[in-house]
């Protein structure tokens, strides 16, 4: 038996009780007296012991009944006052929550998860911000930044998110025309698709090669400062770009997007939730980062 209808039988004792009689209860609960008669005796069935007293000419509570009662009683009122506190937690919940993410994962992602929190907390403002480019909490006033780097200031917090990696990626398409690449050094050869951050092209992309760090220097073929606008380069079979995986994930899964050079790619980049530290016992960070945490525990 479920602890939700645990609950329900409470309720329902302590509405026979305050309504004076089952015939009384049966009318203001819209049921019929057999229905009211047969559910009170599966709960005392179930509990072992009879709460009424059926051959009282009045409604009377057996030793046992009273015990119940006065227990149901504290139960209920506890599961009240606690939805009551949650009601006015979601209604007196408020002020702003300034919010940074990566570009692609804050579309694919985070808006649809911010639409759902905002639903359970209405009064609270907040503002989403998309952009590969570097952030500063402090100078942009922000809540959150969802990130791939970890700050070295220990006024900051950062709780990790996503185990993942970055990937060298094409296209099928774009493989069959201009071939797939055997080592690092073939993206010379390559149509390279790079990201803008900051006004500084990434085009410096890193390799591992028995046992060494390796910087091959691509040559940009597009660039854009949009890791959407470079996603769908890749998908439309433009060249090989340097993508974080959970960015592609569905592609890769789909056969849209094909891994490249994976022998050679060592590093791993995760995902992180961080904000500033002294904020972190504020009503609205708590809420906001038990939701987040929750969604990611889902995916």
């Amino acid at each position: 038996m479920s602890a939700y209808d645990k609950v329900s039988d409470l309720e329902f004792f302590l509405k026979i009780v305050e309504a004076g009689s089952l015939t009384r209860a049966a009318i203001l609960m819209e049921s019929s007296l057999p229905s009211m008669s047969r559910r009170l005796s599966q709960l005392e069935l179930r509990l072992g012991v009879k709460l009424i007293d059926r051959n009282a000419r009045r409604f009377k509570l057996t030793d046992k009944g009273e015990f119940f009662l006065e227990n149901t009683r504290q139960i209920v009122s506890l599961i009240e006052k606690m939805e009551n506190n949650l009601q006015a937690e979601q209604e007196f919940l408020t002020g702003r929550l300034r919010i940074a993410c990566l570009n692609q994962f804050g579309k694919q992602y985070l808006a649809g998860w911010i639409a759902e929190f905002n639903q359970l907390y209405p009064h609270l403002k907040i503002e989403l911000l998309l952009s590969d480019s570097k952030v500063d909490l402090m100078e942009q006033e922000l809540d959150f930044s969802f990130q791939i780097e970890v700050p070295l200031e220990l006024d900051y917090c950062a709780i990790p998110l996503i185990e993942g990696k970055k990937i060298y990626c094409a296209s099928p398409e774009y493989l069959d025309r201009f071939g797939i690449p055997l080592n690092p050094y073939d993206l010379r050869d390559h149509r390279c698709l790079c990201l803008i951050r900051n006004r500084h092209t990434f085009n410096d992309w890193p390799f591992w090669d028995n046992g060494k760090n390796l910087n091959i220097k691509a040559t940009p073929y597009l660039s854009s400062d949009s890791s959407e606008v470079v996603h769908n380069w890749v998908l439309n079979g433009l060249g090989i770009a340097y993508k974080l995986n959970w960015d592609i994930q569905k592609d890769i899964a789909s056969g849209a997007i094909i891994e490249c050079l994976e022998t050679f790619n060592p590093l791993h980049k995760n995902l992180y939730l961080v904000y500033l530290a002294n904020n972190q016992s504020q009503l609205k960070y708590i809420h906001f980062i038990d939701f987040i945490e929750s969604k990611f525990k889902k995916t």
